[in-house]
């Protein structure tokens, strides 16, 4: 059963939305900040079953895609598709999935889910996969490698 409506309204409210909380700190229980825009925050997840696994969090608080204008939509994209590209070029993944899904979070976000060989490509996506919970430093050292590949990638849509 959905949320009450006391309980979605609690949910979506931006006084107590966990990523308006954290999604800005450098370090949180679940990710570590890579870069930030005037748009998102890219973090990379603690959990790596899926190595190079982030998430594109939009700095406003919104719980929609269908929220956001046209120029918003086209920004929020822009930097998925740039953590899409860091990811690629640090992890050489075979297939990145893009989950927008936001029922248990309402704060839109997006998931950046890198498929790997090793990964079962008919298997559904799941982003509790493991945990692989790698080493702190290992963590700050992807986080570095991705700086280094979002800053290396162009603006410029392919």
């Amino acid at each position: 059963m959905w949320w009450s409506e006391e309980q979605w309204a609690a949910l979506a409210d931006p006084v107590e939305c966990g990523m308006c909380a954290d999604a800005h700190l450098d370090e949180n229980e679940h990710s570590l900040l890579v870069t930030s825009t005037a748009a998102t925050h890219v973090r990379i997840a603690r959990n790596q079953a899926h190595r190079g696994y982030c998430l594109v969090i939009l700095r406003d608080h919104v719980t929609d895609l269908g929220d956001l204008n046209a120029d918003q939509l086209g920004v929020f994209w822009q930097d998925v598709q740039r953590a899409g590209r860091a990811i690629t070029a640090v992890f050489a993944p075979r297939k990145i999935d893009y989950l927008v899904m936001g029922h248990r979070m309402p704060h839109l976000h997006c998931h950046v889910f890198p498929q790997h060989s090793e990964n079962d490509p008919k298997r559904n996506v799941d982003i509790s996969d493991g945990p692989v919970l790698p080493s702190l430093q290992s963590i700050r050292e992807d986080a570095q490698a991705l700086r280094r590949a979002w800053t290396a990638q162009s603006d410029a849509v392919l």
